[in-house]
């Protein structure tokens, strides 16, 4: 049985983040390897916006350098 985990956001915001290719397995699986929840969630849609194909559009880059931009921020020098 698959488990139910807190994502602490609505379903709107869940459901745009899919169509973004956002896997929240993934963001629990950096949770248990000790990201805090903010930084797992960024590295999740970072994965998400890259996994199929690089950004093609320039509305596609903006955003993955909008996300990027967010979660290299310095926060992962640990």
């Amino acid at each position: 049985m698959t488990e139910t985990h807190n994502l602490g956001m609505t379903d709107t915001e869940y459901a745009k983040l899919l169509s973004q290719g956002y896997d929240p397995n993934l963001e629990y699986q950096f949770v248990e390897l000790g990201e805090g929840v903010d930084q797992a969630r960024k590295l999740a849609r970072v994965v998400g916006l890259t996994k199929d194909k690089a950004p093609e559009t320039e509305e596609e880059w903006q955003e993955f350098m909008a996300v990027w931009g967010d979660t290299c921020d310095g926060s992962l020098e640990k």
